[in-house]
C-alpha cells in the first residue's frame, strides 16, 4: 500500500513538473516577439520615433546592425540601439532571442535589484543594482539584459532597466561659447546629460518649445529649460523667429578679414548661411551687441566684429569665388576610387554626404554631415548656374526625400561617393537618373 501511494506522489509530481515546464516555454513563446535581439535586413533602416512611417526619423541603420527588442506593436518593433529608442518595422528585422551589441546605457529603474550571473532567476544574484544606477548593455538575453558589472559580465531583468534612460558618464563642460534663446524644430526630441547619443535621456520636448542657449560642444547646444540643463542635437534646435535687438547704421561697404561663418543671427548659435572667404565684400546695414548685420549676394545675416573690416583694400587679397571652387574640385579629385563604405567620413571609406563634408573640411569649411542638412548651407543656386565646387543634392530613388549629395566639377558632371558604383567616381548630370533627381544646389566656396 505504502508503494503504490509512493509511485502515485511520483506519477503526480512529474505531471506538474511537465505542466510547469509547459507553462514556462509558453510563456517564453509569447514574450519571444517583444523581448530579444534583432538584426537589420534592409540595405539601411529607419528608426522612427513612432510606431509609424509618419514618425520622425532617429537615426538611419545599415544591414546587419543588431538592436535590442523591447516591445512589439502593430508590425513594428520598439527597439534600443547605442542610447537612442525608437521603432523599426518588423519587416525589415531579423528576430532572435539572444543577441550581442552596442545597444548603450541602460538605468534601473526598481529598487534593488538582483544582479544575476546568468539570463534567468535560476542564475545566483552576485549583486544589486540601486534606483538611478546606468550601466552599459552589451547584449540582450529573452528577457534580461547583459551587462557589464565592475568589469563582469552580469545580467540584470529587464523590466527593472530602461534602455537609453542613463549614462555611466558625466558630462563634460561645453567646449565653445554660444548663447541665445533656441526653438525646439520636431517632435519627441530628447535632451541629453551630454553631448552624445550615448548620454542618458533627461526629458523629452516637442516643437515649438524654448529654450536658453548656455554654451556649444561640437554639434550639441547645451541648454536650459525650466530649471533643467542638458545637450540637444543643432539640428533640432532653431533661432529662425526669435527677433535679435538690432541697431541700424547707414550702409556701409566693408570687407571680412578671414574665412568667416555668415550666421542667421547674432550669435555662434545661430545656423550658419554659409563661410566667406577672406576679403569678401559684404554691406554693414546694422550692429547686435559685438556683431554685424551684413549684406551680400542678395543674403542678409550677422558677422562677428573681430572678422571684418570697413577698408576695402583688403579685398584685393581676396580669392575669387572660382578660385575656391576649383581647389575644391581639385581635393575632391584625390579621392577618386575610395570605397563606397555606409557612415563613411575619411579616406578609408564614404558614403555620399561624408564625402562632401570631409572635403570641404580639408578645404577650411566647415559644413553639415548629412545629405539633407547639406541642403540646407551656403546660398541656393539654380542649376544652370552651377560653379565648380557647389553641393548637388538629389532625392533618393523614390524622389519621395533628399538622398543623395556630390560636388559639382564642371561641364555637366560631378564627383560623389556612389553606393551603386562601390566608389568615389565622376558621373554626368544628364545621365537619366541624376538628371530626373536633381533636388538642389548650394554653394559654400
Amino acid at each position: 500500500m505504502r508503494r503504490f501511494d509512493s509511485t502515485k506522489l511520483l506519477r503526480t509530481a512529474v505531471v506538474t513538473a511537465i505542466l510547469v515546464c509547459m507553462a514556462v516555454v509558453t510563456a517564453a513563446v509569447a514574450r519571444a516577439d517583444s523581448e530579444g535581439a534583432g538584426t537589420v535586413t534592409a540595405s539601411a533602416l529607419n528608426m522612427r520615433s513612432q510606431p509609424s512611417t509618419a514618425g520622425d526619423v532617429v537615426t538611419c541603420l545599415p544591414r546587419g546592425t543588431v538592436v535590442a527588442i523591447t516591445g512589439s506593436t502593430d508590425g513594428w518593433y520598439q527597439v534600443g540601439y547605442k542610447g537612442q529608442t525608437g521603432y523599426m518595422s518588423k519587416d525589415y528585422v531579423s528576430y532572435a532571442l539572444s543577441g550581442t551589441g552596442d545597444f548603450g546605457t541602460g538605468t534601473v529603474t526598481g529598487s534593488c535589484v538582483n544582479v544575476r550571473s546568468g539570463p534567468t532567476t535560476a542564475y545566483e544574484a552576485i549583486g544589486q543594482a540601486g534606483k538611478g544606477e546606468s550601466y552599459k548593455v552589451t547584449g540582450v538575453n529573452g528577457a534580461f539584459y547583459q551587462i557589464d558589472y565592475n568589469g563582469r559580465t552580469a545580467y540584470i531583468y529587464s523590466a527593472y532597466m530602461s534602455l537609453g534612460g542613463g549614462t555611466a558618464q558625466s558630462a563634460p563642460a561645453a567646449t565653445e561659447s554660444a548663447s541665445g534663446t533656441g526653438v525646439i524644430t520636431g517632435d519627441y526630441v530628447n535632451m541629453r546629460s551630454g553631448p552624445g547619443t550615448g548620454y542618458g535621456i533627461l526629458g523629452t520636448y516637442n516643437n515649438g518649445t524654448k529654450m536658453s542657449i548656455t554654451g556649444q560642444s561640437g554639434d550639441w547646444y547645451k541648454v536650459s529649460v525650466n530649471g533643467q540643463t542638458g545637450y540637444v542635437y543643432k539640428q533640432y534646435l532653431s533661432q529662425s523667429g526669435v527677433t535679435a535687438e538690432v541697431t541700424e547704421t547707414q550702409n556701409t561697404p566693408a570687407v571680412t578679414t578671414a574665412g568667416v561663418n555668415l550666421r542667421e543671427g547674432p550669435s555662434t548659435a545661430y545656423t550658419s548661411k554659409g563661410v566667406l572667404a577672406k576679403g569678401t565684400a559684404v554691406t554693414i546695414t546694422g550692429k547686435s551687441g559685438q556683431w554685424y548685420r551684413v549684406s551680400w549676394s542678395g543674403t542678409s545675416g550677422y558677422i562677428y566684429q573681430d572678422y571684418i573690416s570697413t577698408d576695402t583694400n583688403t579685398a584685393s587679397s581676396a580669392a575669387p569665388a572660382s578660385t575656391n571652387g576649383e581647389k575644391i574640385v581639385a581635393e575632391a579629385k584625390k579621392y577618386m576610387g575610395v570605397r563606397y563604405v555606409y557612415g563613411g567620413t575619411s579616406p578609408s571609406g564614404f558614403d555620399c554626404s561624408g564625402f562632401v563634408y570631409y572635403v570641404y573640411k580639408q578645404c577650411g569649411y566647415s559644413i553639415t554631415r548629412t545629405a539633407t542638412a547639406q541642403n540646407s548651407v551656403g546660398v541656393k543656386v539654380a542649376r544652370s548656374d552651377l560653379q565648380p565646387g557647389d553641393i548637388i543634392i538629389f532625392y533618393n530613388g523614390g524622389k519621395t526625400a533628399i538622398g543623395h549629395a556630390g560636388i559639382y566639377i564642371g561641364d555637366g558632371k560631378f564627383i560623389h561617393a556612389s553606393s551603386g558604383g562601390g566608389k568615389v567616381m565622376i558621373s554626368g548630370l544628364s545621365e537619366s537618373y541624376y538628371n530626373t533627381r536633381f533636388y538642389s544646389a548650394r554653394r559654400v566656396a
